[in-house]
């Protein structure tokens, strides 16, 4: 009886821990002390914000998201930015590779880790700041884009992992809604061996299908089991892709 009493209160705290963890994701803002609102976007850090160029951020990420069939006006959107390598960790838990990533199951919650706001960017897990067109403003419209395919579909059919369906139009809307052959190219020149290529793969296809075949975007989601299909289509085996040696 002992070793059962014993067993139910372990099971009773996992369930409380669970409990606390779930709310903080739901409700993170007590954790961050900083914050400024920007229309409808409230951007929370745990370190100093810059108004004015925050505010120049946001803007240019919610330009990009406008252009989206699936926008709303109106649509709220919090972003927390963990500064603090520790906060990081807890609030992306088994995503704590990822740069930046949306809740969508909580409040549609994005996070980001370490980032410059002064100079509109983003550090990566290695440490280092994303280049390019990687820009602060580039990773809040991607992650702003994944609350809109949440809200395009019933919630019980949103995958629980993500896939190339679900990145690729991110990326299409991140970069402005960028044209298929300009999204073919920049496939073409990434190296196959960068982080990248994935991603820059996913966007092609994706802009493949909305500009060439004219696919409804309701469609698109449904097509996740047809890559193979749609890569052969989208990116012409007689292109030849930039090999990183």
């Amino acid at each position: 009886m002992k070793v059962l009493a014993v067993f139910g209160k372990i099971i009773l705290g996992i369930v409380g821990l669970g409990f606390i963890y779930i709310l903080t994701l739901l409700f993170p803002e007590p954790f961050f002390g900083n914050k400024v609102i920007v229309g409808d976007v409230t951007v929370y850090s745990d370190e100093g914000i810059p108004p004015s160029e925050i505010t120049k951020i946001v803007n240019e990420a919610q330009n990009r998201v406008s252009k989206s069939i699936l926008y709303k006006t109106g649509m709220k959107q919090n972003v927390f930015i963990a500064n603090n390598i520790w906060r990081w960790w807890y609030f992306s838990s088994i995503n704590y590779k990822a740069s930046g990533i949306n809740q969508v199951l909580f409040n549609h919650n994005i996070f980001f880790r370490k980032t410059d706001i002064k100079n509109n960017r983003l550090y990566g897990q290695s440490g280092n700041v994303a280049t390019g067109d990687r820009t602060l403003d580039y990773f809040l419209a991607h992650e702003m884009t994944h609350a809109l395919e949440f809200q395009s579909m019933p919630w019980y059919k949103y995958p629980l992992k993500t896939n190339w369906v679900l990145e690729g139009y991110c990326e299409y809307v991140a970069h402005g809604s960028q044209n298929y052959e300009a999204a073919l190219n920049q496939y073409l020149n990434v190296p196959e061996n960068a982080g990248a290529k994935y991603y820059t793969r996913a966007r092609t296809m994706v802009a493949y299908l909305l500009e060439i075949e004219k696919t409804d975007i309701s469609q698109i989601w449904s097509m996740v089991n047809n890559d193979g299909l749609v890569l052969k289509k989208a990116i012409p085996e007689d292109k030849p892709n930039i090999v990183n040696e």
